[in-house]
């Protein structure tokens, strides 16, 4: 498939799997209700009576009973997966998939916001800036403690200049600990020692505004706070990487999302905000998505068991965060789920934007890539 022109569809139907939800809401041992991998699929897909047909040839070949092809029915059947990938790959249609490993984007978000929080729009976009904030999530993904991590979650949970310092100490008393012996935490100690100052400065500051270096949350319909939800960064990076894929060529573009009926305002929000920093000039391109929505694509939802689209995407991605999630576990999946795993790996075109994006580990990544070969 690398080599043959993948259609430019117009329809690119999604669905997730793995706990949709805020993350500050980790349970105990950011546990994540054994469920630590978040997936979100777009697939590209405008005849959808040509995949209702395969469908109805699939639940017989597969003896799949029910009408709706749904991922939790199929825990033990990847060869559904494996056969629908194919489909979509003989037909040269275009998959995006969002892999997210929960902890890891909670130490992104500390990262950026916390650690090495932003400077400015050139400095942060750096190629080389973005690569090194990534290994020093890489690293707090690694090595952190429960404590330091839970410091920070609780300080986003309630918010205060009380719960954001004792975040910091933790964070600075762990990396103290390390840095005489660790080239690694001295260098983070460095940056994480500067933030402290400046916040400090601003709990000073006879107005009594401070910077609490924590990301923006995003609101319910009852205007309570989500401070980190995968499933809205996953969607605008889909979005960004459908409008590389187009070369931003969105006006006839339509997004149908399975029913979100507690995020679906927020991911409404999410890609406005996004099309309105664009029009503004705030926005950038990275390898494999570009953020320059110049034309707006329509967003709408549907329940899934009126759209093949949506159960398409569905079926793979329960199936690859089960995937994923056994070999991040250290198991090594069975043969027949490695086998439907390869079936992805030839939409993957980062120049084009198509494929597999991970927002994991590296060294979950080489695992996941393995098993390619």
């Amino acid at each position: 498939m690398r080599n043959r022109r993948v259609i430019l569809t117009n329809n690119f139907f999604l669905d997730e799997s793995g706990n949709t939800g805020d993350l500050v809401k980790a349970g105990a041992n950011l546990g994540f209700g054994d469920q630590s991998i978040f997936v979100l699929v777009a697939v590209g897909i405008d005849n959808e009576a040509a995949l209702a047909a395969e469908f109805s040839r699939l639940r017989t070949i597969h003896r799949i009973q029910g009408s709706e092809l749904k991922s939790k029915r199929l825990v033990g059947k990847p060869g559904v997966a494996a056969d629908i990938a194919k489909y979509l790959q003989h037909r040269r249609l275009p998959v995006f998939v969002e892999v997210v490993d929960k902890r890891f984007f909670i130490c992104a978000t500390m990262v950026n916001h916390f650690v090495i929080p932003p400077v400015s729009q050139e400095f942060d976009g750096r190629r080389d800036v973005m690569e090194m904030k990534n290994h020093v999530a890489e690293y707090l993904h690694a090595l952190a403690p429960l404590p330091v991590l839970q410091s920070y979650i609780n300080a986003c949970s309630a918010p205060s200049i009380s719960a954001t310092r004792t975040a910091f100490v933790e964070m600075a008393g762990w990396l103290d600990g390390r840095a005489a012996t660790d080239s690694n935490a001295e260098f983070i100690l460095k940056f994480v020692r500067d933030t402290i100052d400046e916040f400090e400065q601003g709990a000073r500051s006879p107005d009594g505004e401070v910077n609490l270096y924590l990301p923006d949350p995003d609101l319910s319909k009852a205007s309570n706070p989500f401070w980190m939800l995968p499933n809205l960064s996953s969607l605008t990076n889909i979005y960004g990487r459908i409008n590389l894929f187009r070369q931003r060529k969105m006006a006839d573009v339509t997004l149908v999302h399975d029913e979100q009926l507690q995020f679906g305002h927020i991911l409404q929000s999410g890609k406005k905000t996004m099309e309105e920093l664009a029009q503004a000039g705030k926005d950038w391109s990275i390898r494999n998505a570009d953020y320059r929505v110049l034309e707006r694509a329509e967003m709408r939802f549907l329940r899934s068991e009126e759209s093949v689209g949506i159960q398409a995407a569905d079926v793979l991605a329960g199936f690859i965060m089960r995937f994923v999630q056994q070999v991040q576990g250290s198991e090594m999946p069975a043969r027949e789920f490695t086998e439907a795993y390869r079936a992805f790996a030839d939409f993957t075109n980062p120049g084009r934007g198509t494929g597999i994006n991970y927002v994991l580990p590296t060294r979950i990544v080489n695992l996941l890539n393995l098993f390619w070969l």
